[in-house]
C-alpha cells in the first residue's frame, strides 16, 4: 500500500491494482497490471521538486504515508513504482495507470527503492542478487549487479544522505554497502538467525535529523536497531513479550497466564522526523520513541 498526495494505492495477489483519490474515495479505480502478485508499490515525486537539502524529510518516493507528496510541476502527471512476480518493475502514470517505463529481471521482484535524491534505485527479488541503477527523470539504467547473502531478498532502503543503500535477506542477514565505492561495508545477522523465523523481513535508515540508526525486522518478535556511526552498537526489541493468554493456567485457574508468544511482524517504519518508530503486527501497531536527544548529542545506553 501507498499513501501520497490525494491519493492512496494497493497491490493485490492478483495482480490488482486499487487506485483511489483520498478527497473522493468513491473514485476508486481497479484494474489489473502485471501477470503475478503486486509486491510493492510506491508513489513518485518528480526530481525537480526534491528539497535541496541533504535530510531525508521528503523522499523521491514515498510508501505507507511516511511522507506526503504535492505533486503540482515537474512531471505532468503523478507516477506509480510496482514491483510484480512476473519479473518486471513498472512505472506507471496515476490515476490512468499508463506504463511509461518498464524494466525486465531474470526473477520475481519483491522490493525497489529509490534514494532520496532522486537519482538511484536498488532492486530485490527472489535471489540473492541485487540491481543497482541510475535514475534521470523516467530512464532507469543498470550500473551494477550485486550479491547480498545466500538467498532471497525482500525488502531494501537508502540512507538519508543517498551514499549507502541496505538489503535485508531470507536467510537472516542484513548488507550494507557504499555505492560510491559498490564494496559491503557491513553484514549484519537477525537475532533468530540461522532460524526460519528469523528471516529480514524489513530494514529502514532514520529518514532524517542525526538520529542515524538502521531498523530491520525479523519474520517474528523481534526488531533490531543499529547505530549506522559505527555498526557496532545494537538494541533488540522484543515485540509482543507482554501479552497474556485467555486460557487459565493449570496451577492458578483465576489468574491470566504470561506467554511467550510468536508475533508476526507486518511493517516497520521509522516518523518522518525520526522521533519514533512504528512496528506492524498482524492485530496491531506499536509505537516506539527514539533517544533523539541522546542521538544528537552522544550515543546514550538505549537507543528506543
Amino acid at each position: 500500500m501507498a499513501v501520497g498526495g490525494d491519493y492512496i494505492v494497493v497491490g493485490g495477489q492478483r495482480a490488482e491494482l486499487a487506485v483511489a483519490r483520498l478527497s473522493d474515495p468513491r473514485s476508486t479505480t481497479i484494474v489489473r497490471s502485471g501477470g503475478s502478485i503486486n509486491n510493492f508499490v510506491a508513489l513518485d515525486r518528480a526530481p525537480s521538486m526534491l528539497p535541496r537539502r541533504r535530510f531525508r524529510d521528503s523522499a523521491a518516493f514515498t510508501e505507507d504515508g511516511v511522507t506526503s507528496l504535492n505533486i503540482t510541476s515537474g512531471h505532468d502527471t503523478p507516477r506509480l513504482l510496482v514491483c510484480n512476480n512476473d519479473h518486471s518493475v513498472r512505472l506507471l502514470t496515476l490515476p490512468g495507470l499508463d506504463i511509461i517505463t518498464e524494466l525486465k529481471f531474470p526473477t520475481a521482484i519483491n522490493y525497489a527503492a529509490v534514494s532520496p535524491d532522486g537519482t538511484k534505485m536498488c532492486v530485490v527479488g527472489d535471489t540473492n542478487q541485487v540491481y543497482l541503477f541510475s535514475k534521470r527523470g523516467d530512464s532507469f539504467e543498470e550500473i551494477a549487479v550485486m550479491t547480498a547473502s545466500n538467498d532471497a531478498s525482500f525488502s531494501c532502503d537508502w540512507s538519508q544522505s543517498s551514499e549507502l543503500f541496505a538489503v535485508g535477506s531470507q536467510d537472516g542477514y542484513v548488507t550494507v554497502w557504499d555505492v560510491r565505492s559498490q564494496q559491503k561495508m557491513v553484514q549484519l545477522e537477525t537475532y533468530q538467525h540461522g532460524r526460519s523465523r528469523g528471516a529480514c523481513r524489513n530494514v529502514k535508515f532514520s529518514p532524517s535529523g542525526s538520529v542515524d540508526l538502521l531498523a530491520f525486522s525479523e519474520h517474528t518478535s523481534y526488531v533490531n536497531i543499529v547505530d549506522t556511526r559505527s555498526f557496532e552498537k545494537r538494541q533488540v526489541l522484543r515485540v509482543g513479550s507482554d501479552t497474556y493468554s485467555d486460557f487459565p493456567d493449570f496451577f492458578a485457574p483465576d489468574s491470566p497466564t504470561l506467554v511467550n508468544q510468536d508475533m508476526q511482524i507486518t511493517g516497520l517504519r521509522f516518523a518522518p522526523d525520526s522521533s519514533s518508530l512504528f512496528v506492524g503486527l498482524e492485530e496491531s501497531i506499536l509505537e516506539y520513541v527514539v533517544d533523539r536527544i541522546g542521538r544528537y548529542s552522544f550515543a546514550s545506553s538505549e537507543i528506543i
